[in-house]
């Protein structure tokens, strides 16, 4: 301020006002700003840095009067002028736009105008900083590393790439790390704002409220009553899902600068995330008045209007919410599945979460994006928040991820509904994804195996400190799978080597605040390094059971694996003479024998193939084939089983089984099958038709009527359906609801045979 007093150029007004809002006095920054939004009204500049400043100071003002959004297109026009007409090479005009657009969450133009920046001047850093940051906030560790090196190549020791890697540890919750950055930083730069606001967060990350509060307060003293370090506390502790925490940083920053969006859309993020749908409203309506241009408030709020529209269903610990429409079908299913898994994974882990789970079904993957995040660019097909778990239905068409086994998935996703409320939401990533994974039904499948067992012969598996990486800064398109398979896998080896008592105990001192390591060595009583030495140990023995340990080196068995000819039918018999319990050699043998005429000798190999290598599904898909081809169905349940356990994608092989046992008169497991069937595909009405066959053979009519009624909302114009919905409900003496259908088969088909149900009860 004192440097700048005698100077009144543009450039020099919004450097003034940026330090006197720091120092706290935002009057005296918005009055003098005001003059330039006068002089614009007056004035045409005609230099590129002038007005390209003239027009920041525009959107400042903007923002310390409660009107961001008051200016936004003619400081947008501002900057293209400066650019396009004034001077075509001024990246800063570039910069000064993906600045704006970002404020307004815009990013995708926000980044395209930091490329522009770019383009023209390589060496911005203002520009890389802000890439890195919006990768940041998307998670996406491996562009923001990017964006640190880049910096780092301009200076080795670029503030701004530090900066940017304390936040990126910060996102990742790992404050351990953000603070061996921030401290030799905060030595050379004691005053630096964004630092200290910093070093608040990491704090806050830690627990420690008492740090937490001195950090915050330290902040003041150099600038009182900025919303900064309250904003950027609130904003990580949101992202680490310490909802009650963040909603009291986030408010006092709302407090204290109640014109600034961005606090009130983030809490309005974290009101969503916490199922409370009608208090984020009333934020993101304030959010959405404040700034209309605002992108990820106008979702979110278009968001909540649609959610507080749907329909739900309440169950004891459930509240499902559905659009209205075709995904009542699935809705309809759920609630009988879920109190199952409640009862069971509250079980396993012996703790209930305080309130209603909410079930969100989200018509597509991009309603999907904006409930999880803010924004439509997320691509997966279930998440959980902590209350809320979101999900988009399984079945095929435009934004959709296709069919899965939505019960499996609501499974694993319950268990870190329980598993952070558990832990007050403080428990490591590799150990609540292990968690979620150990309660999935579908099993290991045969890739995943296949995975686990090279890691482990390439000394390629993570080492403890290591693993979360895996998770969230991939270097590899295997890390991630290989992070969720690896942290289940020592999971199994702890419950099997110590009991699921250790389970228990490290999710309890979890919520105590107890590290990572702290409560491992404390569950197991061994050191990280002895416990890894043992768990590979233990894991040699597993693949071996799976058949993918190990195996004898003879060069002639990986010449016969490649050239797999029949002139080497000898070779081969040699070699399994010698190495009669080759896994690669049985397979081979039993492809062969398959492509045989003989189906007893094909069945025999694939049989010695299957005990060699069990967690190869081909060998039991040839078993079916197999079965099939001799007339020997009852055979093939325990292959159709298997296939059935192991592909969560689609439902055939439960639908198989349901047909299997039908025909053989074991109805109760005919219908679990079919039950299986619709878990994976909820909308196939043929599935859906055996599975009201079966039911009506039990005589179990509420699970008849429940499929009918599915079907009716499937395929609306086929009168059939509501005819035998009015059937079922004059078979079950409901004859008002036999009454109603009969009339809704009338509307589709005059000609529909209902007469019978049309008589008033």
């Amino acid at each position: 301020v004192e440097l700048l007093a005698n100077d009144d150029s543009a450039r020099a007004t919004v450097l003034r006002a940026e330090a006197l809002e720091q120092l706290g006095r935002v009057n005296e920054a918005a009055a003098g700003l005001q003059p330039w939004r006068d002089r614009l009204q007056d004035e045409t500049i005609e230099d590129a840095a002038e007005l390209t400043a003239a027009a920041k100071a525009l959107v400042m003002l903007a923002r310390l009067q409660g009107r961001p959004a008051q200016d936004y297109h003619l400081a947008m026009q501002l900057f293209a002028r400066a650019r396009d007409d004034l001077d075509r090479f001024y990246w800063p005009a570039h910069l000064a736009e993906a600045h704006l657009l970002l404020e307004k969450d815009n990013r995708p133009d926000a980044a395209r105008a930091a490329f522009a920046a770019l383009r023209l001047n390589p060496r911005s850093s203002e520009a890389w900083h802000l890439l890195g940051s919006m990768a940041i906030d998307g998670f996406d560790f491996d562009r923001a590393t990017t964006c640190i090196d880049r910096l780092r190549q301009i200076n080795n020791d670029h503030l701004l790439a530090d900066i940017l890697e304390a936040s990126s540890y910060l996102r990742q919750k790992a404050p351990s790390e953000a603070r061996q950055v921030l401290e030799p930083l905060i030595a050379r730069f004691p005053r630096q704002r964004q630092l200290l606001a910093l070093l608040a967060a990491t704090e806050s990350l830690t627990y420690d409220e008492e740090a937490t509060r001195a950090a915050l307060q330290h902040y003041d003293s150099l600038s009182p009553n900025s919303p900064l370090a309250y904003f950027t506390v609130g904003e990580h502790l949101s992202a680490a899902r310490q909802y009650q925490a963040a909603e009291q940083a986030l408010r006092v920053a709302i407090d204290r600068s109640p014109n600034w969006p961005a606090p009130r859309v983030e809490l309005g993020l974290l009101l969503m995330q916490g199922g409370e749908e009608e208090k984020a409203r009333a934020e993101l309506t304030h959010a959405a008045r404040l700034d209309p241009f605002n992108t990820r408030a106008n979702n979110q709020l278009q968001l909540v209007e649609e959610l507080l529209g749907y329909e739900q269903i309440v169950t004891d610990h459930f509240i499902i919410k559905y659009r209205k429409g075709i995904d009542a079908v699935l809705a309809r299913d759920m609630p009988q599945p879920l109190e199952r898994i409640h009862r069971e994974v509250t079980g396993v882990f012996e703790h209930r979460p305080g309130r209603r789970t909410r079930i969100e079904i989200m018509p597509d993957e991009k309603w999907f994006g904006v409930r999880i995040t803010g924004m439509p660019e997320i691509w997966t097909i279930a998440a959980c928040t902590g209350d809320v778990i979101a999900l988009v239905p399984p079945r095929d068409g435009p934004r959709l991820r296709g069919t899965f086994d939505w019960v499996n998935v609501i499974r694993h996703e319950f268990v870190h509904t329980v598993t952070l409320d558990q832990t007050a939401n403080r428990i490591p990533h590799w150990f609540t994804e292990a968690c979620a994974v150990s309660q999935e039904l579908t099993g290991r499948d045969y890739a995943t195996c296949q995975l686990l067992a090279t890691a482990l012969q390439e000394d390629r598996l993570f080492e403890l400190d290591q693993i979360t990486w895996g998770f969230v800064r991939p270097k590899t398109p295997q890390d991630r799978p290989l992070a969720y398979a690896q942290s289940h896998w020592m999971l199994q080896y702890i419950t099997a080597t110590y009991g699921h008592r250790a389970v228990v105990q490290m999710l309890r001192m979890y919520r105590q605040g107890a590290g990572d390591i702290e409560a491992l060595t404390a569950a197991t009583d061994t050191s990280t390094d002895v416990f890894m030495t043992r768990f590979k140990q233990w894991a040699q023995q597993q693949t071996k059971r799976w058949g993918l340990g190990p195996q004898p080196h003879d060069p002639r068995i990986a010449t016969l694996l490649a050239t797999q000819t029949n002139d080497e039918a000898t070779l081969l018999n040699d070699l399994l003479a010698e190495y009669p319990d080759h896994p690669d050699l049985l397979r081979l043998a039993a492809e062969r024998a398959v492509s045989r005429a003989d189906d007893q000798a094909a069945y025999r190999a694939v049989l010695r193939y299957a005990a060699a290598r069990p967690v190869d599904p081909w060998s039991h898909k040839q078993l079916v084939e197999l079965a099939a081809r001799t007339g020997r169905p009852q055979e093939v349940i325990g292959s159709l089983e298997h296939l059935d356990r192991h592909d969560p994608t689609q439902g055939r092989w439960a639908y198989q089984l349901a047909q299997t046992y039908r025909s053989s008169g074991q109805l109760d497991q005919a219908a679990q099958a079919a039950e299986r069937a619709l878990q994976r595909e909820p909308y196939n009405a043929t599935y859906r038709e055996l599975a009201a066959a079966i039911d009506l053979q039990r005589n179990d009519m509420d699970a008849a009527v429940r499929h009918v009624k599915a079907m009716a909302v499937l395929e609306p114009d086929r009168a059939i359906h509501q005819v035998r919905l009015a059937a079922l409900y004059h078979k079950m003496s409901r004859h008002e609801d036999a009454h109603h259908a009969a009339e809704n088969a009338l509307q589709i088909d005059p000609e529909a045979p209902v007469q019978r149900y049309m008589q008033a009860p």
